[in-house]
């Protein structure tokens, strides 16, 4: 999987209270004050809880700063460009830091004395809870973002007691990840899969049929996890997508250890013993399962919309992309976490110009960059443009049905900073059949909530 991690620096701006020089949309909203900043200063409630906020953002010279890993430099500066072009009168200067220091970096950062204004968030509960982040509930109100999926808009809320999924809003995502099944076209078509199969039953015939005909069913390098992707969609299917997310978001008493995910991990099991992965897979990383995939070795291939650049310049024409299959025709449920979670840190010297360009990110404008890039788009509406029959125009289409659906999920790999090394270990013992289900999902689960002191 994909990780991103993103930082704002701060940078020079002007001082003092800018002028407006059109009329001003005003609300007032009430609103709880945060806790004090890790850097010890304590911001007014103003600062932590705007209640006069205005989308008009003509006027004078505005200078914003945003801080992101070195991997996400190429879209935020294609979104800054196509954002400035519509407010020429706001400047934003990016900083950038190494992907593999900037988790370590961002604390720092949000807590200086000048901190950036737009900051991608890792851990949204603990910045919240730490006070460094800027309640959205004025600017959703002034822009109409309670219209957004209601599967975005809890990735973005936290509520007062630190739970994420609901409360008050404090990011915005720039666009989304999407996971699911790539398939080789003609191998599909050697075997009469005519269509994806959209149950798991269907899906299962499928797999037998490759198993029998000789071609490995699914691709998938556990040696980084990918057979976790698997599992989850399995999770998904069985559990549902809200009391998955609940997990993931740390809602008092969720489990992960219940009957129903035992049988959706037993179901990835029983695929593992039945062949249905390379038998290497444990000794084989993601790099080079799609590189396999590619190759023809396999019918399908368990991964994200991040393979599909590199795949359609391998196997152009040749590459579908569905969501994981389910047992109710017709609903969705897939792992789709923000590319860059976007929040205004309390210390930011023009919030109001910031949160215009988070409303940006749902723009049209926004959403074909962030397609261009290769991430699925923020907000809703039609599909942006894409080659017809890419790997990339199927990765959007079974992501705008994900957003119909609301069926977008956290990855369980992100519930905790130290649970994604249990997930990947445990997995590898399940398809080497050293563990079993119950056994996986008590040392995940002990794992959960060791780290949440439960």
């Amino acid at each position: 999987m994909l990780k991103h991690q993103i930082d704002l620096g701060s940078a020079l701006r002007g001082g003092g209270t800018r002028r407006r020089t059109t009329l001003a949309l005003l609300l007032t909203v009430t609103l709880g004050a945060c806790s004090a900043p890790g850097s010890g200063s304590t911001p007014d409630a103003g600062q932590a809880s705007p209640t006069a906020v205005s989308t008009d953002v003509s006027g004078e010279q505005v200078e914003l700063t945003l801080y992101d890993g070195a991997g996400l430099k190429a879209i935020d500066e294609a979104l800054i460009e196509a954002f400035t072009a519509k407010h020429p009168n706001i400047t934003i200067t990016g900083r950038y830091d190494p992907d593999d220091v900037q988790a370590q970096n961002a604390p720092r950062v949000l807590s200086s004395e000048d901190p950036p204004d737009i900051a991608r968030i890792i851990a949204l509960s603990d910045v919240v809870q730490d006070g460094q982040l800027t309640n959205l509930d004025a600017y959703a109100e002034a822009y109409g973002w309670d219209q957004l999926p209601e599967g975005q808009l809890a990735q973005y809320r936290v509520s007062e007691d630190g739970v994420r999924g609901s409360g008050s809003q404090y990011a915005m995502a720039d666009g989304f990840t999407v996971t699911g099944f790539y398939y080789n076209k003609q191998l599909a078509q050697q075997l009469g899969m005519t269509t994806p199969p959209a149950t798991v039953a269907d899906f299962e015939a499928v797999l037998a049929k490759a198993k029998a005909a000789g071609i490995v069913p699914i691709m998938a390098g556990n040696q980084t996890g990918q057979v976790v992707f698997a599992l989850q969609m399995m999770l998904n299917n069985t559990l549902g997508a809200e009391a998955v997310n609940d997990w993931v978001f740390h809602v008092p008493d969720a489990s992960i250890g219940t009957p129903e995910a035992v049988q959706a991990v037993e179901k990835v099991a029983g695929w593992a013993e039945a062949g249905y992965f390379p038998a290497d897979t444990n000794g084989t990383d993601a790099t080079a399962a799609a590189g396999r995939f590619a190759r023809g070795e396999a019918l399908f291939y368990v991964s994200g919309n991040w393979d599909a650049a590199t795949l359609d310049k391998s196997m152009a024409g040749n590459v579908g992309f569905m969501l994981p299959p389910t047992d109710e025709p017709g609903q969705a449920a897939a792992m789709s976490d923000p590319a860059s979670n976007f929040g205004i840190p309390v210390g930011s010297d023009d919030k109001d110009a910031a949160a215009a360009f988070l409303d940006f990110l749902r723009s049209p404008e926004a959403r074909q960059v962030v397609v261009d890039a290769g991430f699925a788009p923020s907000g809703s509406g039609e599909i942006p443009q894409v080659t017809p029959g890419s790997a990339n125009a199927a990765v959007q289409e079974a992501f705008a049905r994900l957003v119909e659906t609301d069926g977008q999920v956290q990855f369980v790999q992100n519930a905790t900073n130290g649970v994604t090394s249990v997930w990947n270990a445990e997995a590898q013992k399940l398809v080497a059949g050293q563990s079993d289900a119950a056994r996986l999902l008590q040392a995940v689960q002990a794992q959960y909530e060791d780290e949440l002191g439960r």
